[in-house]
C-alpha cells in the first residue's frame, strides 16, 4: 500500500503537511502587544514554540537574534507600541512576579517581550539588548500546563515559550484569551509527540487529519528535537 500523505514540513508550523495545524490557529486578538526575540540557533528547531505563537496571536511579532547583520534596537522598538511599558518575561535575578497588581502599578499599558532560546542564550539577550535590559523584568508562577514537555526539563518547573506566554496572557488578558491559545498548543504539541512515536493516534488532542497508522514514526521521519 502506498503512502500518499504529504510528509514535507509545513513552512509555518513545521509539522509534516498531513499533520499541519495552521488551519486551527485561533489568531487571538490581544490588547497587549507581543514581541518574540528568538535566538537564530533555536529558531530552526522544529520543537521551537515561538513559531506557533506567531500563528496563534494575531499581533505577535518575531525577530531573530544572533545572526548577521546583528539585530538593531530599531528592529525591536518598531514592534513596541508608543505609550506602553516594555515588560520582559524572564525569571532571572530581580524579576518581579507577574500579577494584576504589578500590571496596575505600571505607568502605562504593558508591551510583552519574550526572549526565546536556551537558558544561557535568553539570559545573554536580556543583558546585551538595551530594550530588554531596561525593561521591567517579570516572572511567572510554576508551570500550569499538565501536558508532556517537548524537551528535557531537568529543573522540572521550566516551561516552553508558548506555555509561558499563555500564562502571562492569563494574567494580562484573562482566561478568554488564554484558553484558545492553550487548546491550539495542545493540538500542535500532541502531533509533535505523535510524530516522535511518543503518543498514540487515539490519544492525540483534537484527533488527526486523514488516514494513518496507529503509531509512527514512519521510516525516514526526521527527529523533531
Amino acid at each position: 500500500m502506498t503512502d500518499d500523505r504529504d510528509h514535507a514540513p509545513c513552512p509555518a508550523c513545521r509539522l509534516p503537511g498531513w499533520l499541519c495545524v495552521c488551519e486551527f490557529a485561533p489568531q487571538v486578538v490581544t490588547r497587549t502587544s507581543l514581541l518574540l526575540v528568538v535566538h537564530v540557533h533555536d529558531l530552526g528547531r522544529t520543537s521551537n514554540t515561538a513559531r506557533l505563537l506567531t500563528l496563534a496571536v494575531k499581533s505577535a511579532a518575531l525577530v531573530a537574534h544572533g545572526g548577521l547583520p546583528p539585530l538593531s534596537e530599531s528592529d525591536m522598538a518598531v514592534h513596541v507600541p508608543a505609550g506602553t511599558t516594555p515588560v520582559v518575561l524572564f525569571p532571572g535575578r530581580g524579576a518581579r512576579p507577574l500579577t494584576p497588581e504589578l500590571v496596575a502599578s505600571l505607568p502605562s499599558p504593558p508591551a510583552l517581550i519574550v526572549p526565546d532560546g536556551n537558558w544561557k542564550q535568553a539570559g545573554r539577550m536580556v543583558k546585551r539588548l538595551p530594550l530588554l535590559d531596561g525593561a521591567v523584568k517579570v516572572a511567572l508562577a510554576a508551570r500550569d500546563f499538565a501536558g508532556p514537555a517537548l524537551r528535557r526539563n531537568r529543573p522540572g518547573g521550566r516551561m516552553s515559550t508558548y506555555e509561558a506566554v499563555v500564562q502571562a496572557f492569563g494574567v494580562l488578558e484573562g482566561e478568554a484569551v488564554a484558553a484558545p491559545l492553550l487548546d491550539f498548543y495542545r493540538r500542535a504539541t500532541d502531533r509533535m509527540m505523535f510524530v516522535r512515536g511518543r503518543l498514540k493516534r487515539c490519544d492525540v488532542f483534537g484527533g488527526l487529519n486523514g488516514p494513518g497508522p496507529e503509531q509512527v514514526p514512519q521510516p525516514g521521519t526526521p527527529d523533531l528535537g
